[in-house]
Formats: structure tokens, C-alpha cells, sequence
């Protein structure tokens, strides 16, 4: 959930329900995550006019692995988001491609069956902003675009959730 100042006090009536495992109870099974998220230190900005301006990120997963999940997370002039699994021993697989990002379609992508990968994989991504005016959701093409909270700005994040292979529990 995101809140921006907008210049006048309101009030919201949002709702968090948290459930807490019995005392001394730990959960048989965890999902991890992280994020292959640039954030303002790590930002290029996006030049006026560039209509595939590319951003990488990666993140190492540390031990053996199922994934289970992907959700890419940009703004107006997101255009593509790829995560690929660069694998110890070399070589590269692409585990998904959102070649028609639409920040109206913030979706998680879920496999079917998890995914195995063994540990030190990095999971990079790969993400583009069209900031032309052959973008018609690109709010001003002439603008240089920081990284920012607010839809007209721009934020890169790719999200994989996983759980580690030596964890209790059912995938």
C-alpha cells in the first residue's frame, strides 16, 4: 500500500489481520523472498525520449531452492521485465518473460510446479521503460524520470519468492 502526501489530512480504513503460531510453535514451512529491486542510490534515470532504456539487477539465491513466483513491479513506462537464472555452473536459463509489462496488470506469475535451482544462482533481471511519445500511457515524454514513489516517476522491482530446499514442509 502506498501513501503520498497530498496537502490535506485524511483518514484511512484499511485493515491488517495477522495471525501469531502459539507460543514456543514454529511453522513447519517458510516462503522467502527478495527483490532484485533498484532503488534510489542504485537509479540511472530514464532519459526524455529513450524508448527501451534497460535496467539489471540481480540477487544470489545462497542455497539449494524452489521458486515459486515472480512479480515484476514498475510504473507508467514499464515496458518489459526478464528474470533469468545464471546458474554456477555457467550457464543461463530465462525463467520468465514480461514482454508487455502494463502497470495495470501488476500480477505474480506462478509456476505450476516449483522451480529447482541450486544454490549460489543468481537470479538477474532485466527491465525496460519506453519514455517516447509512442508510449500512450507515458505521462510526459519529455521528462528526464527519477526513481520516485508516485505512478509518474519510475521504480524497478523484481520480486521472486522461494522456498530453500532444506526447510520442512510441502512445496
Amino acid at each position: 500500500m502506498h501513501y503520498t502526501p497530498y496537502g490535506k489530512e485524511t483518514t484511512d480504513r484499511s485493515q491488517v489481520g495477522v495471525w501469531f503460531y502459539p507460543e514456543g510453535e514454529e511453522p513447519a514451512e517458510r516462503m522467502s523472498g527478495n527483490c532484485a529491486c533498484i532503488f534510489p542510490f542504485g537509479w540511472d534515470d530514464i532519459p526524455p525520449h529513450d524508448p527501451a532504456f534497460e535496467q539489471v539487477k540481480s540477487i544470489t539465491i545462497d542455497r539449494e531452492a524452489h521458486l515459486h513466483s515472480f512479480t515484476p513491479h514498475m510504473h507508467f513506462r514499464g515496458k518489459y521485465m526478464r528474470f533469468y537464472a545464471d546458474y554456477p555452473d555457467g550457464t543461463t536459463e530465462e525463467l520468465i518473460n514480461v514482454a508487455k509489462y502494463n502497470y495495470n496488470w501488476q500480477l505474480s506469475y506462478l509456476y505450476k510446479e516449483p522451480k529447482l535451482v541450486p544454490a549460489g544462482t543468481q537470479i538477474r533481471v532485466v527491465g525496460a521503460f519506453d519514455n517516447s511519445s509512442q508510449n500512450p500511457a507515458n505521462p510526459d515524454p519529455e521528462r528526464t524520470v527519477p526513481w520516485g514513489n508516485e505512478s509518474w516517476d519510475e521504480m524497478f522491482f523484481g520480486v521472486v519468492n522461494y522456498k530453500f530446499t532444506d526447510q520442512a514442509g510441502d512445496d
